[in-house]
């Protein structure tokens, strides 16, 4: 039978986790294989295996918290409470890193030119058990004693939204001239720059048929399994209008990016959470 982590091991696993996320957001390089080398010495006799789950266990806490986790450490849910309350006492203790990771998502983001843009396209969203979940409002998560959600401050970011909104722009002009759609791809609008942010999709595109398609775009910075966060109006739209609606999520939009689409309904994709309640008398 698996021994439970005790509260040391947890706490070495927790700081060179977060010694890597560091140097992640600071675009530093670093060897995941040779760090686990150096960790797994100091832990009761764990396996590279046992250890790997755990940075993944961290990475779960971490995106509840609305913080950003390690590239290459999917979220692992069945999160020990000791765990939790480890991160939450280590990073009381590192401003230094807050401060890091609000400036990360903070930044004026751009994404780097892409020779075939078409090649972004990543047809494997994720899947019902790592999709993470869409929120909506704004998010308070459990263990956030900064009470400050840097998920979330990313998905205001506007540069890095408008950003990812001119690629999924060039993206649809490239797909519909590639299906010899030039007319279509001439009439694409970006509405949420010409016409306000408010309408429920932020670009007017077409099917090949020359049917509409409303898109709204999401962009990260971040991974794949990111949670993002969508308006009570953007999904009523996508609901109101699923036949023609499309929700394109761009992730690592600041490396190379990739455009996954969720068509349709929002709610047939994603799990929303909500997080904020209108208090009114009578």
């Amino acid at each position: 039978m698996a021994r439970d982590w005790t509260e040391s091991e947890d706490r070495i696993a927790v700081e060179a986790y977060f010694d890597m996320l560091s140097s992640e957001l600071k675009g530093e390089k670093f060897n995941k294989s040779a760090i686990r080398r150096t960790v797994l010495p100091n832990l009761n006799s764990r396996s590279h295996g046992s250890l790997e789950k755990k940075n993944q266990n961290i990475s779960a806490v971490l995106i509840k918290l609305g913080y950003p986790f390690i590239d290459g450490y999917k979220p692992l849910p069945n999160i020990q409470a000791l765990l939790a309350e480890t991160v939450e006492q280590f990073l009381k203790s590192q401003p230094d890193l807050i401060k890091l990771m609000g400036d990360y998502v903070n930044c004026e983001a751009e994404a780097p030119l892409v020779e075939n843009i078409l090649s972004i396209f990543d047809d494997q969203p994720p899947s019902v058990d790592n999709r993470g979940y869409c929120s909506v409002g704004e998010a308070k998560p459990r263990y956030n004693f900064t009470g400050t959600n840097f998920l979330e401050l990313e998905a205001r970011n506007r540069h890095i939204g408008l950003s990812g909104e001119k690629l999924a722009l060039e993206f649809e002009r490239q797909r519909l001239i590639r299906a010899d759609r030039d007319h279509l791809a001439r009439q694409i609008e970006h509405v949420s720059v010409e016409k306000g942010d408010g309408l429920g999709f932020d670009i007017h595109s077409y099917h090949t048929d020359g049917t509409d398609l409303f898109i709204e775009v999401k962009s990260t910075r971040l991974r794949k399994e990111n949670p993002f966060f969508i308006t009570t109006n953007e999904v009523r739209f996508s609901v109101e209008n699923r036949d023609n609606y499309s929700l394109y999520r761009i992730y690592h939009l600041s490396k190379s990016p990739k455009l996954f689409a969720l068509p349709g309904e929002v709610t047939t994709h994603c799990s929303l959470s909500p997080t904020e309640y209108q208090a009114s008398f009578g």
